[in-house]
């Protein structure tokens, strides 16, 4: 089978997408002919040939305001009256992350995607919410806090390469709320000296 995933992250490099992106591409790479696209940095016509005759469409991204990122927005608005001609009858797989510790913060962002397979001819696989999005760069997916990530991410791999549809699936990391809040905060607090603030300005209310 072929299956290109599509990389939505607006960063460069070094994203929680270009992560996820990387364990799918090895998990698929036996039974498929896999490559990534990146939506930032391909044009539309590099992406529509990178799907041209394929049997599955994998797009990673995060979350941005309950929704999909502008560009990746845009580009699926592009494509969406002509990608069924260069994949018919594809399946679109998605996986969206957030910086929440709520997996299902994600649901609008796959409704979203769904509502674009119905208007491009395309066919829904299944979709994967991911929690915690900023602690997939901070241990090795598949093990300790984000072991049930890697569980999740092999279930959603043995699906595309049985070309299977499956309910999304939402996950959790392996590690407790209050300490994924208290690091978010430090991480804030950090940054904030970084650009020559004290802490008690990022509670300060804007001025009318």
């Amino acid at each position: 089978m072929k299956a290109v995933i599509i990389n939505g992250s607006p960063k460069a490099q070094d994203s929680a997408s270009e992560l996820i992106a990387a364990y799918l591409q090895a998990r698929l790479a036996q039974a498929a002919d896999c490559s990534v696209c990146h939506a930032a940095r391909y044009s539309r016509d590099e992406i529509m040939r990178a799907f041209t005759g394929c049997n599955a469409l994998i797009f990673v991204f995060p979350l941005y305001v309950d929704g999909i990122p502008s560009h990746l927005l845009r580009l699926l608005d592009e494509i969406q009256n002509s990608v069924a001609d260069v994949a018919s009858g594809a399946a679109v797989y998605c996986v969206v992350n957030n910086g929440f510790y709520e997996a299902h913060q994600n649901a609008v962002a796959l409704e979203l995607m769904g509502n674009f397979c119905v208007r491009s001819g395309l066919r829904w696989g299944q979709g994967l919410g991911v929690g915690a999005g900023g602690m997939i760069a901070a241990a090795p997916i598949g093990r300790g806090p984000l072991k049930n990530l890697g569980k999740a991410l092999d279930a959603l791999a043995e699906n595309i390469r049985n070309n299977k549809t499956a309910d999304n699936l939402f996950v959790k990391p392996n590690f407790p709320k209050f300490l994924y809040n208290a690091a978010a905060h430090m991480s804030f607090r950090a940054q904030a000296r970084k650009y020559g603030l004290k802490t008690k300005q990022l509670y300060d209310k804007p001025r009318q």
